[in-house]
């Protein structure tokens, strides 16, 4: 018997936004205003190298790295020393790149979690790159649906981003429910039907584009295009 539902959050529940660009006119403004002025391309040259070793460690070790440390790698790379007020007003616009573009719900979201709130305990499991868990929060209660979660666990706060074994453990733990009595929904067969099949939990795959399943890893144990159809899934 499913006893609790979680939920990913890009792609899933919200649609994913690109403030990459958005981030990158905000470093070079602020180091035009900080007396240490770098041409846009290089910044961006720079900007994207880091993106690219961060993802890197993730893949490699599933481990989050925090806003503040990209914010020194890439003005390590670009050789520019700010004060720490500085510093921390840059972090500070890199976290809140998402509330000048909101990303909107995925069709369907808010009515599947009002259907299953008072019929099973939800969750949300997400990993949360360069905007964290508390601004994630907001945007989930402009929505009006961070009321129906029981726990909402960020790779941001617990250090591990998904599939990581501790992100699941974390939601399942809060949750009080045991693995095989937990269902996590998402759209990416490596960070959530894998992470989650590992620990037990039954998988859906949010496949909305209708993307060709692969033959490697772990098979999900439903596949959906809309998120209304879960719902039939859970009447079973």
């Amino acid at each position: 018997m499913i006893r609790a539902v979680t939920f990913d959050f890009w792609n899933t529940l919200l649609r994913e936004r690109e403030y990459s660009s958005y981030r990158i006119g905000v470093l070079t403004q602020t180091l035009n205003e900080e007396g240490s002025p770098r041409n846009r391309s290089r910044v961006e040259a720079e900007y994207s190298s880091a993106i690219e070793f961060f993802l890197e460690v993730w893949m490699k070790e599933r481990r989050h790295l925090p806003t503040t440390k990209l914010t020194e790698f890439v003005l390590g790379r670009l050789d520019v020393h700010l004060s720490t007020e500085a510093k921390d007003r840059l972090v500070k616009r890199f976290e809140e790149a998402i509330f000048t573009d909101p990303p909107p719900l995925v069709e369907d979201a808010e009515m599947v979690l009002k259907s299953l709130d008072g019929r099973c305990k939800i969750g949300l499991i997400s990993n949360s790159g360069v905007t964290p868990g508390r601004n994630l929060r907001q945007v989930l209660e402009q929505h009006t649906i961070l009321q129906y979660f029981w726990c909402t666990v960020f790779s941001d706060e617990l250090g591990y981003h998904k599939p990581h074994p501790a992100i699941f453990r974390r939601a399942i733990s809060e949750l009080q429910v045991n693995a095989t009595e937990a269902m996590h929904v998402g759209d990416s067969p490596e960070s959530d039907i894998s992470g989650a099949k590992a620990m037990g939990m039954k998988t859906v795959w949010f496949n909305e584009s209708g993307r060709k399943r692969q033959t490697n890893g772990l098979a999900p144990d439903y596949e959906i295009g809309a998120l209304s159809e879960l719902l039939e899934i859970l009447k079973e």
